[in-house]
């Protein structure tokens, strides 16, 4: 399911889908609104199935109570809850309005894109491994940015290819990026969420 979300400083469009149309989505996504941040967390329980759904619920559960905490604690946090559960990829991005920055935290292959208004593409590079309950190292990125900046959030199910670079530049709305990639993206191969969200702060 498409949908496009308006807070106060961000627009944000996103979909998800299981894979082959399964009742139980391994992927889960939470995003909030502070005076101070705008946050966003994407996660993929790993395989499919129900117990993939519930792992990654377990996370954004968490995520959800707790998004005031830093994000190397809420990495941990959420690492810790997963002991004897299936694992999880998790990426998170903190949009700091105060201080002009993205904070990004990132286990495993859910990729991140940042455009900015002149053009200049950012990627993270994702760090290997999931949350297991076993213990990890988290760390985060500080990445600066300006206003009108666009961020690009999405799990395996996508694959980005490189026709696809121009429709989701920052001259097409959210609208047309999430048409675009929603008619390439192959349901049938994985769990899929994928997220798109500009920065008017």
């Amino acid at each position: 399911m498409a949908k496009v979300q308006n807070f106060n400083n961000v627009q944000l469009g996103s979909f998800q889908e299981a894979k082959n149309k399964s009742p139980w989505c391994g992927d889960a996504l939470f995003c909030n609104e502070s005076e101070d941040y705008f946050i966003c967390a994407v996660s993929d329980g790993l395989g499919s199935g129900q117990f993939a759904y519930e792992a990654s619920k377990v996370v954004m559960d968490y995520i959800r109570e707790n998004h005031h905490e830093d994000l190397v604690m809420l990495m941990e946090n959420c690492n810790r809850l997963l002991l004897n559960r299936r694992g999880v990829v998790l990426s998170i991005i903190k949009v700091d309005y105060k201080n002009k920055e993205i904070i990004y935290s990132n286990t495993g292959n859910i990729n991140c894109i940042f455009y900015s208004l002149d053009g200049i593409l950012t990627r993270t590079i994702p760090r290997r491994g999931f949350l297991s309950g076993k213990k990890l190292n988290f760390t985060t990125q500080h990445l600066p940015y300006k206003t009108g900046m666009r961020f690009i959030i999405f799990t395996d199910g996508v694959d980005l290819q490189s026709t696809l670079q121009k429709a989701i530049m920052r001259e097409n709305s959210i609208t047309d990026v999430i048409y675009a990639v929603k008619k390439i993206a192959d349901f049938k191969k994985d769990d899929t969420t994928f997220v798109v969200g500009d920065v008017f702060k």
